[in-house]
């Protein structure tokens, strides 16, 4: 990792950091320093043993404090210690918000005769808020891990981890990864009880079992729960029903696959829709976009900004043609920004059912038959239109279905025509004989029927006898082949072995490299998406399908002239080899370059540093870090969120993150404008739990976890709901924006005065003090007294969005609205 972690620690205030940082520009062997939080005062505490000069400790922190930038830092107080006193031997406050910070620091310093200690002394520190986790296996998730835990700290609020480790390390790719740990790493086996309890189990509020060994990290969490009934358990693991099960037995469980997480990010760089990201919510797909807004674009071209949030998609991110990457997530644009051509958008929309279930999902479906009466209950609580919907839907998913479906069709109506006509043209013979007679022509039975076994008191016309004739003829050329399309369907799977490869595609194409797990789950993604693409493996796994996608297997480097990689669309680099990884991307510009094309190049790396310097070297290159981008989600989870997926946006990884809002919560009463604004973040979903007591109640009836439900009431909820207790709530939020929820630490809304005359129409009195208290959460009584009695002011605590929205609504219903700021 670059030396930039530290700096971004202590940047957030996290006080290991920011001793570190100073330790390190300090270079004094015989001088240390620690940092702690009093309220927004940094306390320094300089030790060394000889006497610790002021005027030389003020003027280094002059030169070098400054530089670190530290978040909502409002002064520093400088003491000074003699190595093994408990009481600093001087002490200084300074105003660090000062412009003039020299003057104050001349001011400030102490005189030359010592001080008393009394009044030396600090006053007494308040505990620190102290969060305490565990992460067993410093491989590179782990190492990412830590970094992404530490990045929550904030302030008061310290994190200190322990980590656990086989084995001493002599080179970390996260550098000053020790300077992040709490103390040296535990060396010894994180599944025995001795070493657990050494680590701190009993204190820590969560252990994060990320070894590469997924045994040994259910047996530690086994081992965890057994000494710590109430810690969270995070552990790496890619088998879903044990999972399941572990999480109903150990409570307080949550399970990654580290490969599954990026795999996303891998296939959508490599597809160029300029979709980021997608995932499911309740049965619905929703995918964020980046586009360049083009002339004519009838849904953005010339809309403003703030209006982009509807109930099929919203804005999550803009910058102009002109502007720079936004440093911000979410919510870059003012209230008057109108979006133009060349402007570049990010937004988040709902496209539809999903297509899939989760893999999460464990059904108590064991036989067909169980199968058929589930779906006989659920068709029979849905309308006609709704199940017509879903046969057509099911038949246009597959050209074998609509074959099929078409030959059943034909047959029924040569039935019921020769039905039909043998009834009303032959004497004496009923509808069942007629029906039992149609049906065995559609069989082939013409000879059966008229070759002298039929009945002589029956006498068929002639020209009735030449249409059955022509219905035995249609059925042999109809209905026996769908027979023989059902017959071979289900052959076919029995028989894939036989089957020969897929061709190759020749332009236009995804090539893959690699075939492991990670290329096999981008594989299928990119297939879900019906994009052409093969793939190249050095070794062919046992249980992959060579029939699936056109598989090339052998080296890397020499298989790629095969692929038509000059033609390619876009190349995806996921060997676990980085220098064969940077071998084949140089390879692909190169043959790309021959022709004068550009082609899209994806490269997974294992270490920050390395795709750093790729970045230099390939600058239209994608150099994404697995276990950098998987971490965020482990570290998201070990503070008790729910990560549900992630994607890159503006180079910050996005966690799409669930909550259930309990008692005693600090968004419990907040309105979803005050949690957007003031954490920086983007709700996309929130359901009451009554909403939720309704789908477990159908989930029931239904015997399965498969709930049907309409989700899209839920579905990206107006600024004015407000959050109540056993709501349901996911939103899309950086590492940051979790640390702040997690740190109740909202950015404080602006003070507006508000003012309006008498409104003409009395009822709109009412109307106006409704709007006042849903779009600014005021008191229903203090909105009902402004309006009461017009003309006058009221003073609010708006973000910039809420006050634009809440003039716009209600100079609908009064006369001459205005909101001006007031200072803080």
């Amino acid at each position: 990792m670059t030396p930039t972690n530290l700096a971004e620690l202590a940047k957030n205030g996290d006080p290991q950091a920011i001793a570190a940082l100073l330790d390190r520009l300090l270079a004094h062997p015989e001088t240390g320093v620690k940092a702690d939080w009093q309220g927004k005062q940094l306390n320094l505490r300089f030790f060394s043993a000889t006497e610790v000069d002021p005027l030389q400790t003020i003027a280094f922190l002059e030169e070098n404090l400054q530089v670190l930038q530290i978040e909502s830092v409002e002064t520093v107080r400088v003491f000074g210690y003699r190595e093994g006193e408990p009481t600093p031997v001087w002490s200084q406050s300074v105003n660090w918000q000062s412009e003039a910070v020299s003057a104050a620091i001349s001011a400030a310093l102490p005189p030359a005769a010592p001080r008393s200690i009394a009044h030396s002394l600090p006053p007494s520190l308040p505990d620190p808020q102290i969060d305490r986790f565990i992460v067993c296996g410093l491989g590179d998730l782990g190492q990412y891990c830590v970094l992404n835990l530490k990045r929550f700290a904030l302030r008061e609020f310290e994190i200190r981890v322990t980590a656990i480790d086989k084995q001493m390390r002599d080179e970390w790719e996260v550098t000053d990864l020790l300077n992040l740990l709490t103390e040296e790493p535990v060396i010894g086996d994180c599944r025995n009880n001795e070493v657990l309890l050494q680590a701190g189990i009993e204190q820590c509020r969560a252990i994060l079992l990320v070894t590469s060994n997924e045994s040994v990290n259910i047996e530690a969490a086994i081992a965890a729960r057994r000494l710590n009934p109430n810690v969270r358990l995070i552990v790496r693991s890619s088998r879903q029903s044990l999972n399941q099960l572990l999480k109903q037995q150990l409570g307080d469980f949550v399970a990654f696959d580290p490969t599954e997480l990026p795999a996303a990010s891998f296939a959508l760089a490599g597809l160029q829709a300029g979709i980021l990201g997608y995932f499911d919510i309740g049965g619905v797909r929703l995918q964020v976009v980046e586009q360049q807004v083009q002339p004519k674009d009838h849904r953005f071209e010339g809309a403003y900004a703030s209006t982009l949030h509807k109930k099929s998609y919203r804005l999550l991110s803009y910058q102009s043609a002109s502007g720079q990457l936004p440093s911000r997530a979410f919510y870059q644009w003012q209230t008057d920004t109108q979006i133009q051509p060349s402007d570049t958008i990010a937004y988040i929309e709902v496209v539809g059912q999903s297509g899939r279930s989760s893999p999460t999902d464990i059904s108590t479906i064991e036989t067909p038959w169980q199968q058929l009466l589930v779906l006989i209950q659920e068709a029979s609580q849905r309308s006609l239109r709704r199940n017509v919907t879903q046969i057509w839907q099911w038949l246009n998913a597959q050209q074998v279905r609509q074959v099929i479906g078409a030959g059943v069709l034909f047959a029924t109506m040569l039935w019921l025509t020769s039905m039909t006509l043998l009834w009303a043209t032959v004497p004496q013979i009923g509808w069942g004989k007629a029906a039992s007679t149609a049906a065995i022509l559609l069989l082939g039975g013409y000879g059966d029927i008229f070759g002298g076994l039929s009945d002589p008191a029956l006498q068929v016309p002639p020209l009735v006898q030449l249409y059955c004739l022509v219905v035995t003829i249609a059925s042999l050329a109809s209905v026996l082949g769908v027979l023989g399309l059902i017959t071979d369907s289900l052959l076919s799977s029995r028989f894939d072995f036989l089957r020969k490869r897929p061709r190759l595609p020749k332009q236009n194409h995804v090539v893959l490299v690699g075939y492991g797990r990670v290329g096999q789950r981008v594989a299928a993604l990119l297939k879900e998406f019906r994009q052409p693409v093969v793939a190249i493996t050095e070794t062919l796994e046992p249980t992959v399908s060579p029939t699936q996608i056109p598989l090339l297997v052998g080296n890397p480097v020499t298989e790629l002239a095969k692929v038509n990689l000059a033609n390619a669309k876009s190349v995806i680099v996921l060997t676990e080899d980085q220098m064969l990884n940077l071998e084949v991307a140089l390879m692909a510009r190169d043959a790309a370059q021959q022709i004068n094309r550009d082609v899209q190049l994806v490269v997974r790396t294992y270490d920050q540093r390395f795709s750093d310097n790729l970045s230099n070297l390939l600058p239209d290159a994608k150099a994404l870090a697995a276990y950098g981008l998987s971490a965020e989600a482990f570290a998201g989870a070990a503070f008790g969120e729910n990560i549900l997926g992630l994607f890159r946006l503006n180079e910050q990884t996005i966690l799409v993150t669930e909550y259930t809002i309990a008692q005693g919560d600090s968004l419990v009463g907040q309105l979803l404008a005050q949690v957007s604004y003031g954490y920086g973040v983007v709700p996309i979903f929130q359901q009451r739990a009554s909403q939720q007591r309704a789908s477990q109640q159908r989930a029931s009836q239904h015997k399965t976890n498969q709930v049907e439900s309409d989700p899209t009431d839920s579905l990206m909820p107006p600024d004015d709901r407000r959050l109540q207790v056993g709501d349901r709530l996911i939103l899309l939020a950086s590492i940051n924006g979790l640390r702040r929820i997690e740190h109740q630490e909202a950015s404080p809304p602006q003070r507006w005065r508000l003012a309006a005359q008498k409104p003409l129409n009395q009822g709109a009195e009412q109307e106006s003090s409704n709007i006042l208290h849903r779009v600014s959460g005021c008191d229903l009584d203090r909105a009902r007294a402004f309006t009461e009695n017009l003309p006058g002011t009221i003073d609010l605590l708006l973000y910039d969005y809420q006050a634009h929205r809440l003039v716009e609504e209600l100079q609908r219903q009064l006369p001459q609205v205005s909101l001006v700021p007031l200072p803080l």
